[in-house]
Order: C-alpha cells, then structure tokens, then sequence
C-alpha cells in the first residue's frame, strides 16, 4: 500500500508553476515583440523541452517532500489461546564468565531465549527479567522484531537492580509474581514460563511459589541452567572480584525448583530437549492469520534522485543551446 509520510509537503510542487509561468511570459512577450518589429518568432517548440524537465524537477522534489513509501502487511499464523514468557535471570552473577574476554552467563542466556523463541515462533512471547523481583520488558507480542529487538536491548545486568543489597540477591520467590500480576492475557488458557538462570538463588519458600504457578492465572514452568563452576565475574582492571563465587548447589537449585513447580529443568548441553518440551507445552491451541509485522519502504531518496536527473538534463539543454532565443531574426 502507498502511502505518504508527510503529505503537505506535496504543495511544494506549486512552486514548478513560477518556472512554467516565467517560461510562458516570455513566450508571449517575445511574441509580440516579434509582431512589432515584423519579424518571425522562434518557434514554441523550442520551450517545450526546458519546461518539461523543469515541471519533472519540481514535481519529483514535491513528491519526494510527501515522503512516500510503500507499506506491506506480513500475516502469518498465530496462536490465540496460548503464550509463552522468558524470564531471563539478570542479577550479578550472570556477569560471570570463563575469561576476561569470555561470553557471560547472560549472553548465554540470551542466546538460549534466542534459540527458544525461534522453536514456536507461531506463540505469542514476552520478555522479562530477574533478580529479586520480575520486571517484564516486553509482554506477550507475535512480532518477531519486536522480540528480538527488546531481548537485544533491554536484558542487561542488574535490569532491574535488586531493591535489597546482598552477595546474592537473586530470589526464586519473585517468580510467584508470574501468577497473580497479570504477566498474561486474560483470556489465555495455556501459559508457559520458561526461566532461563545460572542457579544462584537467596533461600526461598518453593511452596509459596508452586502455588501461585499452579493457580487459575499461573504456568507451567521450565528452567533452562546456563553457568559453569570455573566461571568468575571480573571487574574492570581484568582481576576476579572477591565477592563472588559460584555456587555448587545451582544445579540442585535448579531441579528443586522445577520438581516444586511440576515443571522440568534442563542443563546447557539439552537445549534441544529444552525446545521440544517447550513446543510440546506451547504449540497447541487455535491458530489464525494475523498481521505480524509491517514493514515500510521510502521512495523519496528514488524521487530525489530523479529530480537530481532531470536537473542534469536541464542544465546540459541550456548549454547545448546557451540562447533559447525568442525571436528568430533573418540577415
């Protein structure tokens, strides 16, 4: 569909009338000069062509001004009853990494949300963070830019930073947020939470958390582990802070959670497990054709580009004939 981005810029294409008026002034003028002095004036045809590329200059500046572009609707399938929300863990520990130089437990994370997401990619999915509170970035949306963009921007260290100070302030009790703060559309009936953590987490009461998860507005919960043991966080001269260290229980922290929940837990080498249970749980329900994303192409640098043309070709005319005389005189 066209369409254009600022219209009233159409009306500079009145200012291709001053040309074509001057042009046609003197045309008249030269003509009845010519009369009165008897002789025979040049012929009209002469002004065609200047006047043309001149009319062709200001309507393509005109046209470019309005800014027009070509908008196309993508569709693609959609589930309607079922939404999935990556809460991915951003507390400090995921700073961590083998070397100075190595990637962190986050852009691991990332990329395993990445990795996920692209596994039902016909599921609405949200985005949201971890530390001692959950704090959604992005809540459920079938656009895959949108995702993608917010998962590149947004995730971050200590985003949201944690409201207590502590060595640890990770709690997995702020994931009970999940089933009574609305994360979800109301009317959706499967709702999958997929947490993807290094596994430190502050002592928390699993009870508390299994049963908001497992209440009318809960999910079914699978967490994704990312971390290793020899991973440090190092500060900015390069050397391992002090006050870090891994925890050897995550693993366990991690199970524990999800056996609570009635969910499943996964290692980094089951990724591929990961994104069949995940499919398995999400991928169900009806489906519809709905506008996904709309993407928008300017035309306006094409219509500068050729009034630039046109431009060009006025200016070799003028040359080529540096005179357009008016008045044709005979010896």
């Amino acid at each position: 569909m066209l369409t254009f981005l600022t219209p009233l810029g159409a009306l500079l294409v009145l200012v291709a009338l001053l040309p074509l008026g001057a042009l046609a002034y003197a045309a008249l003028r030269a003509e009845r000069t010519a009369r009165a002095l008897r002789l025979a004036p040049a012929g009209r045809r002469a002004l065609v062509l200047p006047a043309a590329l001149a009319a062709g200059v200001c309507v393509c500046l005109a046209v470019a001004a309005a800014q027009p572009a070509v908008r196309t609707t993508h569709r693609q399938s959609v589930r309607t009853q079922s939404q999935v929300f990556f809460v991915v863990d951003v507390s400090r520990s995921m700073a961590a990494s083998p070397t100075v130089s190595g990637e962190t437990r986050l852009a691991r994370a990332r990329a395993v949300v990445d990795g996920l997401h692209r596994a039902v990619p016909d599921v609405p999915s949200g985005l949201a963070g971890l530390t001692d509170r959950v704090l959604p970035y992005l809540f459920p949306t079938s656009s895959a830019v949108a995702f993608d963009q917010t998962l590149r921007r947004s995730v971050l260290v200590e985003t949201p930073r944690p409201q207590q100070v502590s060595t640890n302030a990770t709690t997995f009790a702020a994931l009970a947020s999940l089933g009574r703060d609305g994360f979800f559309d109301r009317g959706t009936r499967t709702r999958t939470c997929v947490l993807v953590t290094d596994g430190q987490s502050r002592s928390y009461a699993t009870g508390d958390v299994a049963r908001s998860l497992a209440g009318p507005r809960g999910c079914r919960l699978l967490v994704v582990r990312v971390g290793d043991a020899s991973d440090r966080v190092f500060g900015a001269d390069g050397t391992p802070e002090a006050g870090f260290a891994p925890d050897p229980a995550a693993g366990a922290n991690v199970r524990q959670l999800a056996e609570a929940t009635g969910g499943r837990a996964f290692e980094p080498s089951e990724l591929g497990a990961a994104a069949s249970a995940l499919r398995q749980a999400a991928s169900v329900g009806p489906v519809s054709r709905e506008a996904a994303e709309v993407t928008s192409r300017a035309l306006a640098p094409w219509f500068a580009a050729l009034a630039a043309l046109l431009a060009a070709a006025l200016v070799a005319v003028r040359i080529r004939r540096p005179g357009l005389h008016l008045i044709r005189t005979y010896a």
